[in-house]
């Protein structure tokens, strides 16, 4: 039965992909509610203001960082304090002329909370839980008054759910939130999973797969130079690299480039051991993705990579940076087919905690725990 719901669902355009993905399954959560979505970066590019003012603060705020290549352009332009304050203004007043019962946004780069409409806060990230990161530039760090504003999000939040542990830690000790206005609910696989072709043997030299747009920052060189140790123990094996096209020298080695989305299960099912030694890693759609293709995970110990891989479970985790621990690590796995097999399993069996659908129930329920009025009494059978 419908709970009648009128949700006002704010994101910035419909990339990244769980931007699409995620409404539907809420408002089927949410017990058939309407759920309208409002693209704040699609308005943001068409206001006049925006595109005269904007750029002042661009300059003032990021120029350094521009001009030394620390930031890109995009991630530039909608993150001074100005364009802030313009997307949030924008956001709450579709909510406002609506009359929604509920706002929802996903990512935390402008503020839909309107007042006396319980508003909910979906991020992968905190701005400050960066200084986590071993290798985080904090000459990239923003400044106050945009860190000001995260926290006036975060506040006015009837509650944030986070998609890991490392971003719930940083809401309650860096954002000083209660714990109990935080919710971590995971999130789920953007590429397509097929459980027959998931549990086929796979055949032929075992593959190391690597997938990343972020070359650099998700590990790659590091990849690469243990992959080429393992040459003289391992000469069959070959290195898969989606994402992105560095140019490496290297037998065996596959640069895939770009793949779309609708495509990409497929090296997954080729793949026997997926790694990706990141630096930095807010989530990481990627290992989701590998967890319910049943690969065992080789990664670091950072951000949210210690929820989706239990070191000696489903896989291995090493430090940042340490490719002599990389390289042994890859051996061991490339030798021993049997614990590359079990260590899979327990990828799938660590899955079923990661799909849209239960994300999606986790937060409706967490939402009609604030609307008691619209929570429907427990179906009782005899």
């Amino acid at each position: 039965m419908s709970h009648g719901l009128r949700v006002a669902f704010l994101r910035m355009g419909p990339h990244p992909i769980p931007n699409r993905l995620l409404p539907p399954e809420l408002a089927t959560a949410l017990g058939g509610a309407r759920l309208d979505v409002f693209d704040v970066e699609a308005a943001a590019r068409r206001d006049l203001l925006t595109l005269l003012v904007n750029p002042l603060f661009l300059i003032a705020e990021h120029g350094p960082s521009l001009a030394r290549g620390r930031i890109r352009p995009w991630r530039a332009f909608f993150t001074t304090t100005w364009m802030f304050r313009r997307m949030s203004r924008l956001a709450r007043r579709f909510v406002e002329r609506g009359g929604y019962d509920v706002s929802f946004q996903i990512q935390s780069l402008f503020d839909a909370g309107a007042d006396g409409t319980p508003h909910f806060v979906y991020t992968d990230h905190t701005h400050l839980a960066n200084l986590a990161y071993p290798d985080f530039d904090r000459r990239t760090l923003r400044g106050e008054r945009w860190i000001a504003l995260e926290r006036r999000l975060y506040a006015r939040a009837a509650v944030v759910f986070t998609r890991s542990r490392h971003v719930s830690r940083s809401l309650v000790a860096q954002y000083e939130r209660p714990p109990e206005r935080v919710v971590c609910v995971g999130a789920g696989s953007n590429a397509r999973v097929c459980e027959e072709e998931a549990t086929e043997r796979r055949s032929g030299p075992p593959r190391i797969l690597f997938i990343g747009v972020d070359w650099k920052r998700k590990g790659g060189p590091e990849l690469a130079e243990a992959f080429s140790r393992l040459r003289g123990r391992h000469p069959e094996a070959r290195l898969t690299i989606v994402g992105c096209r560095p140019r490496i020298d290297l037998p065996n080695v596959d640069v895939v480039g770009y793949c779309p989305v609708e495509s990409v299960h497929v090296h997954y099912q080729r793949a026997a051991v997926f790694c990706l030694p990141v630096h930095r890693e807010p989530f990481g759609i990627a290992f989701v993705e590998a967890l319910h293709h049943g690969l065992p995970i080789v990664s670091t110990r950072v951000g949210a990579i210690p929820d989706l891989v239990q070191h000696g479970s489903n896989g291995f985790l090493i430090e940042v940076g340490d490719v002599d621990e990389l390289a042994a690590t890859l051996d061991r796995l490339l030798s021993d087919p049997e614990t590359r097999r079990k260590m899979g399993d327990r990828s799938r069996e660590r899955a079923r905690d990661y799909t849209w659908p239960r994300v999606a129930r986790k937060m409706a329920d967490a939402v009609l725990e604030h609307l008691p009025e619209w929570k429907q009494p427990a179906d009782v059978s005899c």
